[in-house]
């Protein structure tokens, strides 16, 4: 079996959660003995990319990678027409570039990561050339789309061409359902995590502020102002840091530093780059707790891997993360857009020390469950349906 994989962001060039499991995936799939392709795709502000240049490929751990860089155009406001849009001609060489690849490989299924606007190519593609198509929801996906008018329709047609989906949560999998009816072809699995041989531990002398940590695209969706709200009222009555680490879009940095100035915590804020990926255990080993106080999220690495760890871990009902945290035994959870309650778990963990050791103590126990094992044999259940298909 032929496998392409469509996805926005793989390993080297990206170590972000969704590039991690897109390659994760493509293992399993190779494992079961698969011939894997995967097409990564990237937009450039440039509109003069060629379609016979826009593709290098490599092979990388027996798996063939298209890297595929596609042009943005803009169009001048005079010039813009009613169904003139920026994403247009991008997503249109999307589809240009996946057909010119698949007329030279011949996949028997495209499985796209991200519904919009890779979902929407694959199976635009597979119904026009008898390809099986798979779409995985994957963390902001359906909620930032479903909110784009333009978007809607595409989400729509994804999910309805779609012969099967499968979300990282429960959430994004009603939320699409909401959408259109996709139950009886969807499915739940989630990421995995490996767990360090060394546990975290409590600092045992109190030298320096309690450092808490947060990491990941630094963006809307990762709900940091209700962060630096609820660290404004935690400086009045305890020492603390803040370290978080990622990358800042650009479009959004002006509303970071709007909401670090009126909260005021600049002078306990360490804004840092991201960390490599053989460097983040010891990043969170240098933590007291690890806080995920996101708006939407599918199923995150960062949080499974503060966990796998032993951290004490704080995070927002969204997701898949009350799948990962027994509140209360493995974790807190607190209600997303709350800086209040965000506040009041953290004085917990600080003022009860023990209580923070005892939570991620059980939460190194609990992510034993997500383990690779469990997440290949889920996924390779998915392709050998579609095998059996053939």
């Amino acid at each position: 079996m032929k496998i392409c994989i469509l996805t926005p962001a793989f390993p080297p060039e990206s170590w972000g959660g969704l590039a991690r499991t897109a390659e994760r995936v493509a293992q399993h799939a190779s494992a079961l003995g698969a011939d894997v392709h995967v097409a990564a795709f990237s937009v450039v502000a440039d509109p003069l990319v060629l379609l016979d240049e826009n593709r290098r490929t490599t092979r990388r751990d027996g798996i063939t990678l298209h890297r595929l860089q596609l042009g943005r155009f803009e169009y001048p406001e005079e010039y813009r027409g009613w169904g003139d849009s920026p994403h247009t001609r991008a997503i249109k060489m999307l589809y240009q570039s996946l057909e010119i690849l698949h007329t030279a490989e011949r996949y028997d299924l495209l499985h796209a990561f991200f519904l919009y606007p890779a979902g929407y190519v694959a199976g635009l593609l597979a119904g026009r050339y008898g390809m099986r198509s798979l779409v995985t929801l994957v963390g902001n996906d359906v909620k930032r789309h479903f909110f784009q008018p333009e978007a809607v329709a595409m989400c729509r047609s994804g999910l309805e061409n779609a012969d099967r989906v499968v979300a990282l949560s429960r959430e994004l999998l009603d939320l699409a359902d909401a959408l259109t009816p996709v139950k009886s072809k969807g499915e739940v699995i989630h990421n995995a995590v490996s767990i360090p041989s060394a546990a975290w531990r409590a600092r045992t002398a109190r030298s320096g502020p309690f450092r808490l940590g947060s990491g990941g695209i630094l963006k809307y969706a990762k709900g940091l102002p209700y962060l630096l709200k609820a660290a404004a009222g935690l400086r009045e009555r305890h020492d603390i840091s803040v370290e978080l680490v990622g990358e800042v879009r650009v479009h959004e940095r002006d509303s970071l530093e709007r909401m670090i100035a009126l909260t005021g915590v600049g002078e306990i804020l360490n804004l840092r780059p991201p960390v490599a990926r053989e460097a983040m255990p010891a990043w969170l080993d240098s933590l007291d707790a690890f806080v995920l106080p996101s708006l939407s999220e599918g199923c995150p690495n960062i949080l499974m891997e503060a966990m796998a760890g032993g951290l004490p871990c704080v995070a927002s009902r969204v997701g898949a993360v009350e799948d990962l945290i027994e509140d209360g035994v493995s974790g807190l959870l607190v209600p997303y857009g709350n800086a209040q309650a965000l506040q009041a778990a953290l004085d917990g963990l600080i003022t009860m020390p023990d209580q923070g050791a005892a939570l991620g103590r059980a939460a190194r126990e609990r992510m034993r469950s997500f383990s690779a094992q469990r997440e290949q044999r889920e996924w390779q259940a998915v392709y050998r349906r579609f095998m059996g298909e053939r």
